[in-house]
């Protein structure tokens, strides 16, 4: 990757942490829209990358709440993980050898599709979703992390429909989608996919994405949570037509 491509990399990671911070999500799709929209990176290297970001802004999230986590929610929906993950990577090796343009397609799909559902404020449900439902979840979230490294979307929708107390959902979250990307590195280490490439572009992204969150949480938008959430939204349809349409 030239420097020019490097710094609109890094400029993308800047601004999905940075939107995370402030709305609660985002950051996966919008480096991996932003990226491969403007063919910086493909779906698969990106993917790698967006991994051990999100595993260190979860590490760092998560560390010092751990004892809010649900843990019967946590097990079951790891395991829908860990069982469609691989699945995901399949389908993801498949379609970058065989149809790049349906596999992008596909991530201007998801995206679109993602922006969407995290628009939606779902009602409570009045009692906790059976163990089933978290295993479907994080199974849903698992193939998406394998094919695109965004897996975040199912989980966020079926957590914050549970009845529990708010911060018991954030952080069972949080610890989700830090079991999520560590799945997936194990996963892509065993086919021997995180190469030297994919750790020197993950080791620039990081402090990136670290001084981001920092800046967010020190100089918030001055505009209301709605109008973040809106702009977000604006942007991943933005990113996610733009696939989309440059493939027909």
């Amino acid at each position: 990757m030239d420097s020019s491509s490097l710094l609109a990399f890094l400029g993308l990671v800047a601004l999905g942490s940075y939107i995370q911070t402030v709305s609660g999500f985002a950051i996966a799709l919008i480096i991996a829209g932003g990226a491969t929209a403007a063919g910086l990176a493909p779906v698969a290297f990106t993917a790698n990358v967006i991994s051990f970001v999100a595993l260190a802004n979860t590490a760092v999230a998560v560390h010092s709440k751990h004892g809010q986590i649900d843990v019967k929610i946590l097990l079951h929906a790891s395991l829908g993980v860990l069982l469609l993950s691989g699945i995901g990577l399949m389908a993801l090796n498949h379609l970058s050898t065989n149809s790049i343009d349906l596999l992008e397609t596909l991530l201007g799909v998801v995206i679109l599709g993602s922006g969407a559902l995290l628009m939606i404020h779902p009602h409570p449900l009045r009692r906790v979703s059976p163990s089933y439902a978290h295993l479907i979840a994080g199974g849903f979230g698992g193939l998406l992390s394998g094919m695109f490294g965004v897996g975040g979307p199912p989980l966020v929708i079926h957590l914050y429909r549970q009845p529990l107390p708010f911060p018991v959902i954030r952080t069972t979250l949080l610890a989700s989608l830090f079991i999520m990307p560590l799945i997936r590195i194990a996963f892509e280490t065993y086919d021997g996919n995180i190469t030297a490439e994919v750790l020197e572009l993950s080791l620039y992204s990081i402090p990136v994405s670290i001084v981001s969150t920092i800046f967010a949480r020190r100089f918030p938008p001055p505009v209301s949570d709605m109008a973040m959430r809106r702009f977000a939204f604006g942007l991943l349809c933005l990113l996610g037509l733009s696939l989309i349409v440059s493939k027909i």
